[in-house]
């Protein structure tokens, strides 16, 4: 069972909670990261996830909690490391770009976090694990702004917000 760690809007620890306690009926407010690859050519990365929420859904090149784990609480960071260690199987250093809050209802469950975006660059050459992704794509902000708009059910909730943020404030000065 994974622990996840609350927190406020401000992101002052609050205590613990199961996984599942933090995504029933209105959820606790907790950690949770968010993370985008770009390649050389400044595309990002995107999966079409395989989850118990929001399967089949295009998100970024992913998302986890930072655990609580035995003897202490798993950094943003750490966290992200772990998620593209077993999601990607590469390496790679990732910067803390900003936090958002959000809550989104999926059926009886629900999102309700407080999101840190990661960002790293990589190489085109990823494949991603099948038990946690159906399919994945290279695709320009351009293009992913304009398929959100088409078909915004076909996108997690913080996907949409992530890359509605990074659009905002430029994808190149954050790449720099």
């Amino acid at each position: 069972m994974q622990t996840l760690i609350l927190v406020d809007r401000d992101d002052n620890f609050l205590g613990y909670a199961s996984r599942e306690e933090c995504h029933r009926g209105d959820g606790k407010l907790h950690r949770a990261i968010a993370v985008v690859l770009f390649n050389e050519r400044g595309e990002f990365l995107l999966q079409k996830r395989k989850s118990f929420l929001w399967d089949g859904y295009w998100d970024i090149t992913g998302a986890t909690h930072p655990l609580h784990l035995s003897e202490r609480d798993e950094t943003y960071e750490e966290a992200a490391q772990r998620f593209l260690q077993s999601e990607w199987n590469i390496v790679i250093p990732v910067q803390r770009i900003f936090s958002f809050f959000y809550f989104e209802r999926f059926k009886k469950y629900c999102e309700h976090e407080l999101c840190a975006l990661l960002m790293g660059e990589c190489s085109s050459s990823v494949q991603f694990n099948p038990e946690y992704a159906y399919d994945m794509r290279w695709c320009t902000i351009e293009q992913c702004q304009s398929e959100i708009k088409q078909s915004p059910s076909s996108f997690t909730p913080w996907a949409k917000i992530a890359l509605e943020k990074l659009a905002k404030y430029g994808l190149r000065l954050m790449m720099s």
